[in-house]
């Protein structure tokens, strides 16, 4: 973030340059006058800096006032008003847990019959889940949250995924929030997404009709920054009048993800959300 803002720092110190040269200009030449006090000589001198401390006021003004939208080249986009192909993969509709039933025979036609496909459990779907970063930087903490995060979970088989874009977290400090997506950090042009695919051990007692607070395990693929990487948590899910939460609190290393940048601590802390109706 500061190296960004001081390669903006030389095109103001450049304007001001030139409209205190003008004012040497002026100066220079009015010396050069035979005639008259020094004064009179000087007289358009004062005026012309005068008017070039109101120019100086003005340039810095401009370049304080221009920081904030300069860094916000590329808005967030809400995830929501993307198209769902963009945000899910092909491989979002859980079917690992669909089991064909077996062929009926109709007597009386004597032709055989074959009933629909039938699911076991259901899948619960939403594009509000969350994915809140967290890292404790030496100079400050970093802190942000994506609240528009694709996410799918079966009450039987345990299949869980989150699919977000980088683009999607937001950020308090704009300075900040571009320096996330830059190259040396998540690189979002190229890697635009991140996501999960994992699968839960459900307990033997889990029933998503009954309040309840279950501890689970989760175990799969973490995928950040084109990196994938195998990891194991635990989670909590919680059923309270038909309502089901998910959120697990876990961390990574940076390095294991090639974030190499030295403004976060080596570990990055992940709290994932989701809640389904």
């Amino acid at each position: 973030m500061l190296f960004k803002l001081i390669k903006e720092l030389p095109l103001m110190f450049v304007i001001a340059l030139v409209i205190w040269a003008a004012v040497v200009w002026i100066f220079y030449k009015n010396a050069q006058k035979t005639n008259g006090s020094f004064f009179q000589k000087h007289s358009t001198t004062v005026i012309a800096m005068l008017l070039a401390l109101v120019l100086t006021i003005t340039d810095i003004w401009l370049f304080v006032s221009y920081i904030p939208t300069n860094f916000k080249k590329n808005p967030v986009t809400d995830s929501t008003q993307l198209s769902p192909d963009l945000l899910l993969d092909t491989t979002w509709k859980d079917t690992t847990h669909l089991v064909p039933t077996t062929p009926v025979t109709k007597d009386s036609l004597k032709k055989q019959d074959t009933t629909t496909i039938k699911q076991a459990g259901k899948t619960y779907l939403t594009k509000k889940a969350s994915i809140k970063f967290y890292s404790k930087g030496p100079g400050e903490d970093i802190e942000a949250t994506n609240s528009n995060v694709a996410c799918s979970f079966n009450d039987i088989t345990g299949n869980l995924k989150f699919t977000g874009l980088i683009r999607g977290f937001q950020f308090e400090n704009e300075l900040m929030q571009e320096h996330f997506n830059d190259k040396d950090y998540m690189h979002s042009e190229m890697y635009p997404k991140t996501g999960f695919t994992g699968k839960m051990v459900l307990p033997s007692n889990f029933n998503t009709e009954k309040d309840g607070n279950y501890t689970v395990t989760v175990e799969g693929p973490l995928t950040i920054r084109g990196i994938t990487k195998s990891i194991t948590v635990k989670g909590n899910i919680t059923i309270a009048g038909k309502r089901i939460s998910l959120k697990s609190i876990f961390k990574i290393k940076r390095a294991d993800f090639n974030i190499n940048i030295d403004e976060v601590a080596e570990e990055l802390e992940i709290t994932v959300a989701a809640a389904f109706n």
